[in-house]
Parts: structure tokens; C-alpha cells; sequence
């Protein structure tokens, strides 16, 4: 179990980083996930800055709850926790709206509604 204090912390001084990056241009200010921060910089280098632990397995978990954190953060930073996945009446599923989602779960509603009146199928509501 990682400690949230820790966890905390640690995605602070990586969150302050990205923020100077975005100052200065070298990340755009609209970076909603760490797959679009990784088209910008290494977030490994951010990792190496802080010097987040790497080396053993309660080292993994560490990182793993601290890119959590950070992912948590940056999408909160543009957007929602509450996501739509729709259905496409012969059974396929397709993630729709904003990737970085929506503040509330009734305008993620909306959404879905209004893509199931418009093409059929079903939807489904869902925070991540």
C-alpha cells in the first residue's frame, strides 16, 4: 500500500513542472492525459527530476500511484470524470465525446441521449 501523503507529493512537483513547461510553451496547455504529455516530453524525465524511486517492486506501485495521480489531475485539469461509451447497434463499442470528459455525469447523459437518438444502438455512462 502506497502512502497518500507520498503519492501527494510527489505528483505536485511533477504537476509544477508540467505547469512551467506549459509557461514556456514546451507542452501545451491543453494536455489532458499522460499519453498526450508523452508527445510533448518524457515523463520519465520529470520522474528522474523528483527522483521517484524505480528500483524495486514497492517502487512500482509508487510510480504506478503517482502516474495515476497525475492522470487523475491533468484530466480534472480540462474536463470530467464522467465518461460516454456508446454502442453501435451491431454490438461494437466506441468511446464518444470529449476524450477528457465531462463534469458532470448529467451532461454526459445528454451526450449519450443524443448519439443514441441519432444512431440507434445503446450507451453507457461511466467515471474513470
Amino acid at each position: 500500500m502506497t502512502d497518500t501523503d507520498v503519492v501527494q507529493r510527489y505528483a505536485d512537483a511533477v504537476m509544477a513542472m508540467i505547469k512551467e513547461d506549459q509557461d514556456t510553451g514546451q507542452v501545451p496547455g491543453e494536455v489532458s492525459s499522460l499519453e498526450e504529455l508523452d508527445n510533448c516530453v518524457d515523463i520519465e524525465d520529470y520522474y528522474r527530476q523528483i527522483q521517484l524511486p524505480a528500483d524495486n517492486g514497492e517502487a512500482g506501485h509508487l510510480r504506478n500511484a503517482v502516474s495515476a495521480e497525475i492522470r487523475r489531475r491533468l484530466a480534472e485539469a480540462h474536463g470530467g470524470p464522467w465518461h460516454v461509451t456508446w454502442k453501435h447497434p451491431g454490438g461494437q463499442p466506441l468511446d464518444i465525446g470529449r476524450t477528457i470528459g465531462y463534469q458532470t455525469r448529467e451532461e454526459a447523459q445528454a451526450v449519450g441521449r443524443s448519439y443514441l437518438a441519432a444512431h440507434g444502438g445503446a450507451f453507457h455512462v461511466h467515471s474513470r
